[in-house]
């Protein structure tokens, strides 16, 4: 996930150009589980599971919010979303987008447009190729917070206003179900800042679900309400 808030370069601005027209009605289809036509299903690569996100040909941008507002191809409430032989059922109202290794779900239409892109209320499912690069450009790191990009980051509620304080240390760790497996569980208490002033402005947690040996990582900086059940619910095949 290149560069998630950090300094916007040409690629970032490229990125930022596909979220921006995302809104207008194209970029990745969305799963929406708020009605009842047909789930697509794509395949990621031979051998590879499918999601039922339809990838784009663009680069992903990285933010958890950079959801496309469209609901472009949508599915049945409670629809299924396969990702890497991982298969979790939406919530009512969820919507998926993304394909391939960064899956985004979207669990709100109260989206707000930044210089990174737009940022929706959700989750991320990410594979290899993100988890590569989820610690600053390297390899994801359980005793670090989820910072992809090199550059300061801005907190999910106000990403052009608001920059985060980062802990040296998380507030919860441990592990989780997910379908019946154990991640690596931990929660980061990410303190805010106005990015003008340098004051202190609230905070948000970071909850982090890390399956090593199956490839994924759960990314979720919006409290997302019933996202710990659904993963325990899950299903794996």
């Amino acid at each position: 996930m290149p560069g998630r808030r950090s300094v916007v370069t040409a690629a970032a601005a490229a990125l930022l150009a596909v979220a921006v027209a995302g809104c207008g009605g194209s970029g990745p289809a969305l799963v929406d589980s708020s009605t009842t036509r047909p789930v697509p299903t794509a395949t990621t690569g031979a051998g590879a599971a499918a999601t039922t996100a339809v990838p784009t040909t663009e680069a992903i941008p990285s933010t958890t919010g950079r959801v496309p507002l469209t609901t472009g191809e949508t599915g049945p409430a409670g629809a299924p979303l396969h990702f890497r032989h991982l298969t979790i059922r939406l919530g009512q109202g969820w919507r998926a987008g993304g394909g391939g290794d960064h899956v985004e779900v979207a669990t709100s239409r109260a989206c707000r447009r930044s210089a990174g892109g737009v940022d929706c209320p959700g989750f991320l499912l990410l594979g290899p190729t993100q988890i590569a690069i989820a610690s600053q450009l390297t390899p994801f790191d359980p005793d670090r917070v989820w910072h992809p990009g090199s550059g300061v980051e801005g907190c999910p509620e106000d990403r052009d206003g608001l920059v985060e304080t980062t802990p040296a240390k998380p507030s919860k760790e441990g592990v989780a179900s997910v379908g019946g497996k154990d991640a690596l569980y931990r929660e980061w208490r990410i303190g805010c800042a106005d990015a003008r002033t340098g004051k202190p402005k609230g905070g948000y947690t970071q909850r982090l679900w890390f399956l090593k040996r199956s490839g994924i990582l759960v990314v979720d900086e919006w409290a997302t309400q019933g996202l710990p059940q659904a993963l325990a619910a899950a299903r794996w095949g």
